[in-house]
């Protein structure tokens, strides 16, 4: 029997190859934690900048 329309788009789209599609995956995961870690950051930079100025306006 002959491949449906639907299996040979399939499997004409597929671009990336499994390993490669792992490897893509973990680049995300890595990359959403980078930008956890700065958001993170940047958090702990207010706050360190606002007790400053609490600091500075006690004085």
């Amino acid at each position: 029997m002959a491949e449906s329309s639907h299996d040979k788009n399939t499997s004409q789209q597929r671009i990336l190859s499994s390993e490669q599609e792992a490897l893509l995956d973990l680049y995300i995961q890595k990359l959403d934690q980078f930008f956890e870690d700065v958001k993170t950051s940047e958090k702990i930079q207010v706050e360190i900048e606002t007790l400053h100025l609490k600091r500075l306006l006690t004085k």
